[in-house]
């Protein structure tokens, strides 16, 4: 039995969210120095700029070829997802196909995203808690801002906005692309009366999204739009790869993971 493990990111090109990347991939390392770790990136957009721009990176598909090709025979992919949307589904669908196949692997095994199911929710919600409370002021409001998606794991955002309300009504969930959305958020602190908000990336790694659409300058901007709305905003720019806390719960998904192989 040969074990490796693989790391499917989406992936970024923004050099500020290489950061959170490099952590966990150590965090890894350490936990399981005697198994090979490779990194993957699931968004085809991503891997395309990379290319162009020179730098190589494997699809999850093309690090399992890899790694078959290396005489590997159980394999834990490793969702750095925040949810469990689109892409998370799609590993679980290539996990099936690659321990099916004629030639495939003996087992392959995913790991939870870091929002998986309701105790996942309590979990991550008490996690981000203590990052909010950060330098953030007694009448201080802490909007963590998430990217959304069309498909129905978008019910995370929504569960840990209200997770959050129910331990500190001060700390708020958004989302860019899905509900609840900037302008609910500006409504919610208009009715609350709030003059300060924090602002924190909830993505794996603070990338394009996080100093374009969070603080940039245009005129879309969170930041622009809650300062226009009289809100006074202090952001801080790091992703959720970069908080111990955080990636403590993906390893505790990666070590289930493993476990779970181990059964077979």
């Amino acid at each position: 039995m040969s074990t490796a493990i693989v790391l499917a990111a989406f992936g970024s090109r923004h050099k500020n969210a290489m950061a959170s990347l490099s952590h966990i991939v150590e965090r890894v390392r350490t936990a399981y120095p005697d198994l090979p770790v490779r990194v993957a990136y699931t968004s085809k957009t991503i891997r395309g700029h990379m290319k162009k721009a020179g730098e190589a990176v494997d699809s999850v598909p093309a690090a399992l070829d890899r790694l078959r090709d290396e005489g590997v025979t159980h394999v834990a992919i490793q969702s750095l997802h925040l949810i469990p949307g689109t892409e998370f589904h799609e590993l679980l669908g290539l996990a099936n196909e690659r321990m099916l196949s004629a030639d495939g692997f003996r087992r392959v095994e995913v790991g939870f995203p870091l929002v998986a199911g309701e105790a996942g929710v309590e979990a991550v919600a008490e996690a981000v808690l203590t990052i909010a409370e950060q330098g953030k002021g007694e009448n201080d409001a802490v909007l963590f801002m998430g990217h959304g998606t069309k498909h129905d794991g978008n019910v995370y955002y929504e569960a840990l906005h209200r997770a959050f309300q129910e331990r500190d009504p001060s700390v708020h969930m958004g989302a860019m692309e899905a509900e609840p959305g900037i302008d609910a958020v500006i409504e919610r602190f208009q009715a609350d009366g709030v003059r300060k908000a924090h602002l924190l990336p909830f993505l794996f790694g603070a990338g394009w999204h996080a100093a374009r659409d969070m603080v940039g300058d245009s005129e879309t901007s969170w930041k622009t739009r809650l300062e226009r709305a009289g809100i006074e905003c202090e952001a801080v720019l790091r992703g959720a790869g970069e908080y111990d806390c955080l990636v403590d719960i993906w390893l505790s998904h990666l070590h289930d993971a493993l476990k779970r192989m181990d059964r077979c």
